[in-house]
């Protein structure tokens, strides 16, 4: 179950993070990593800069009623100390017929990496757009194959001038919450 409005469910075979972009600055992933170390749950005990790819993850059963699921919400997929193949390893569970009942919905500030995969039809693949600066991202997202493109413009911290949405298909927008919101 998940409080994100958009999905129903998250799925994190990674874990940690690390800063990349004006949109990281009051992360609501390292405020939740922080807190489930807290609660003893293992895989949040290594601190939230060590960025680890668990393997186990990839025997998840996600169940027979269909559902949207967030993959990676407390990190990034695309995040550098990944390597290419475990995103493949991610993207292969998938696509497995088993699991084309589910939405899978990727999303990524490092958009530079996203046009090395193909994806499965069951994919929603987003780039975040947070100010003027990272619109780029947008044009590594519409080179992809990816049957859904989203936006997630959260948090939003600027205007972002004219956007081509040309090959977009939903774009969520939002400011950022918590104490430190700017």
């Amino acid at each position: 179950m998940s409080k994100i409005e958009w999905t129903n469910e998250t799925w994190n075979v990674i874990t940690g993070c690390t800063k990349y972009s004006e949109g990281c600055k009051n992360c609501y992933a390292e405020k939740m990593h922080k807190r489930l170390s807290a609660m003893g749950q293992k895989k949040y005990a290594k601190p939230f800069s060590r960025v680890i790819f668990h393997p186990q993850e990839l025997y998840k059963d996600f169940g027979r009623k269909p559902k949207m699921i967030f993959v990676n919400s407390m990190s990034d997929t695309f995040h550098k100390e990944i390597t290419n193949r475990e995103i493949q390893k991610i993207l292969d569970k998938i696509a497995k017929p088993k699991q084309q009942i589910h939405t899978f919905q990727i999303l990524t500030k490092r958009a530079e990496r996203i046009t090395n995969f193909s994806y499965p039809s069951n994919i929603w693949l987003g780039v975040t757009v947070e100010n003027e600066k990272n619109k780029e991202r947008i044009e590594y997202l519409k080179k992809t194959n990816a049957k859904i493109k989203f936006l997630s413009c959260e948090p939003l911290l600027e205007d972002l001038g004219e956007l081509d949405l040309t090959g977009i298909d939903w774009v969520i927008t939002g400011g950022e919450s918590g104490s430190n919101a700017r």
